[in-house]
């Protein structure tokens, strides 16, 4: 993942998991990086960027959890 994509899709993980005091300041961040990225790529949308960013934090979110603690099976 570039680093431009890996910073936008932290920073929508800290816009949707940020405390509510914190909401207008991560949502601003977020949308300033979106639309950075958006002028970067002409003909798209930003519906279709958004799709497309949806699988990116997904895994994003996936790879952030933490192992299972129990040990494997013998």
């Amino acid at each position: 993942m570039s680093p431009e994509l890996e910073r936008l899709v932290e920073a929508l993980h800290e816009k949707l998991t940020c405390p509510p005091e914190e909401t207008f300041h991560r949502t601003a961040t977020f949308e300033r990086l979106l639309q950075d990225a958006l002028a970067r790529r002409p003909g798209a949308s930003r519906d279709q960027f958004l799709d497309a960013l949806q699988g990116r934090y997904r895994g994003f979110c996936r790879a952030r959890r933490k192992p299972p603690t129990l040990p494997p099976k013998a």
